[in-house]
């Protein structure tokens, strides 16, 4: 029985060992602050080179220099000006701010490894509606701080700040949320919450079903590995070290309890967040009213770009009834 307890103990411990190290390499990698995109976190289906990518990429290119000159005119003629507020955890956090006439307010979040200048194309479009933009830059990106990104989960509670900077200023104001990426899972994670009756919308486009899911999906795709036991390791060394583990990070959960009215965007060639997770995004929010939007032949947040007459009429129309 000795022996056996000896073994026992001997076992715990390696794989203590083992999870300590895999777990902590793996949330290093994947939500550590980092100053450049790391290009190996792109599936390989999103690297292919083909004649419908290589067709898809000069239109969508096209498309983001028109959008970059405007967004250039709306910067000048607007300006801008910088917020910063703190998180509750401590965390320094900024923002730009483009003031308008009227209440009406939109707050613009980008995604993983961005910054608040990704979303300077939609704001400028905001911005020819009549609307203030708030766009901040997410923990650990950009010019906020902090160490460990988010995913959406710790984002929900900064942007629900920045609401709240937003109505202290302005209590009339009637605001939208609009996420990409892994800003739209914030906008799902985020609408979940006890919301002022200031925020009258959401648009998520794009975003994840939970932090797991999408972490579990990348496994495969990158390293080709399932997710028992790596995943099971990566949460035990997440909630240590970032503060939050990925099976609670869902967005699923959270638009149980959204009463937003939501605009649900996304790609139909999305390789990196699957369309699968639109569809389980959608369903999964069952007040409030939600509508659907897929872009054909759209990539991983190429929606707006690849068609942005439709993108942009279906939401002007959608929040003409609500914001």
């Amino acid at each position: 029985m000795e022996g056996i307890a000896i073994i026992a103990a001997a076992a715990a411990a390696a794989a203590a060992v083992l999870t300590a190290a895999i777990g902590t390499f793996f949330v290093r990698f994947a939500v550590m602050r980092k100053d450049r995109f790391n290009p190996m976190i792109m599936p390989d289906a999103v690297k292919e080179s083909s004649a419908q990518h290589e067709k898809r990429q000069r239109i969508i290119k096209e498309n983001a220099e028109a959008f970059r000159r405007y967004a250039e005119a709306f910067m000048a003629e607007r300006g801008t000006e910088m917020a910063e507020i703190v998180s509750s955890d401590g965390i320094p956090l900024k923002a730009e701010v483009h003031p308008a006439d009227g209440h009406r307010w939109a707050i613009l979040i980008h995604g993983y490894m961005g910054n608040r200048m990704m979303m300077r194309n939609p704001a400028a479009v905001y911005s020819s509606w009549g609307y203030s933009t708030l766009l901040p830059d997410n923990r650990a990106h950009g010019e906020s701080g902090g160490k460990w990104v988010g995913m959406g989960w710790l984002d929900k509670d900064d942007i629900r700040l920045w609401i709240d900077w937003i109505a202290e200023r302005d209590p009339e104001a009637r605001i939208v949320l609009h996420g990409i990426s892994m800003g739209g899972a914030t906008v799902m994670m985020a609408s979940g919450l006890d919301l002022p009756a200031n925020v009258r919308a959401a648009v998520e486009d794009c975003g994840y079903t939970s932090v797991w899911d999408i972490f579990r999906d990348e496994l495969k795709a990158v390293f080709h590995l399932p997710a028992f036991p790596v995943l099971h390791m990566y949460s035990v060394m997440s909630s240590v070290l970032a503060g939050y583990s990925p099976r609670k990070a869902s967005s699923l959960r959270m638009l149980g309890s959204s009463r937003i009215p939501m605009l649900f965007i996304h790609g139909d060639d999305d390789h990196f967040v699957g369309t699968y997770m639109l569809d389980a995004c959608f369903r999964a929010k069952e007040s409030g009213g939600k509508e659907k939007l897929l872009i054909r032949d759209a990539g991983h947040g190429e929606a707006y770009l690849r068609d942005p007459h439709r993108y942009f009429t279906v939401l002007r129309d959608f929040l003409s009834r609500y914001v």
